[in-house]
C-alpha cells in the first residue's frame, strides 16, 4: 500500500510582486537597461559616460520604486496587508537570498562597475556613483528590513 504525504501548499497572494518570479520579467528588466544605455550612448557619443548616466537614472528610479512607494494597487484583494510595506519589503514575502532579491542587489553593483571602469576617471563623477550604489545596497540589507531612518516615510 502506498503512503501519501500531504504537503502544505504555499500561496503567495501578493500580485504586486509575484510577477518578478517569471523569467520574462528579468529579460524585460535587463533589456530596458541595455536599451537605455544604447539611447544615451547614441546621444552622448561616449559609451563610458553613458553607463554613468544609466547607473544614476537606474538608482533614482529603483530607489523610488523599491524603497519609497508603499502598498499595492490591488488594495481590495489584499485587504491592506501590504499597505505599510515598500515593494522591497513585499518582495518574496520578506524572505532574503531569493533569486529576485539577489538580482536587485547585484544590478546596482554591476552598473557601478560599468560606470566607473567604462570611462575616463577625470570626467566621471565617482563620488556620485559611489553614493548611489551605497544607498541602494544599504537599503536592501536585511538589518534595514521595515526600518524607517529618522521616521522618514513611516506612514
Amino acid at each position: 500500500m502506498t503512503q501519501h504525504r500531504r504537503t502544505p501548499s504555499v500561496v503567495n497572494i501578493n500580485k504586486n510582486t509575484d510577477w518578478l518570479n517569471q523569467p520574462a520579467a528579468w529579460v524585460w528588466y535587463l533589456g530596458l537597461i541595455v536599451l537605455t544605455w544604447v539611447v544615451i550612448s547614441a546621444l552622448l557619443d561616449d559609451a563610458g559616460m553613458a553607463w554613468t548616466y544609466v547607473h544614476l537614472v537606474h538608482g533614482v528610479i529603483t530607489y523610488y520604486l523599491l524603497h519609497w512607494t508603499k502598498g499595492t494597487p490591488f488594495v481590495d484583494e489584499d485587504q491592506g496587508k501590504y499597505e505599510l510595506l515598500t515593494f522591497w519589503e513585499q518582495l518574496d514575502s520578506g524572505v532574503y537570498a531569493t533569486r529576485s532579491r539577489k538580482m536587485f542587489m547585484l544590478m546596482p553593483v554591476v552598473l557601478f562597475m560599468l560606470a566607473t571602469h567604462g570611462t575616463d576617471f577625470r570626467r566621471q563623477p565617482l563620488g556620485l556613483n559611489l553614493a548611489v550604489v551605497l544607498l541602494l545596497v544599504v537599503a536592501k540589507l536585511p538589518a534595514l528590513h521595515k526600518v524607517r531612518i529618522f521616521g522618514i516615510n513611516k506612514y
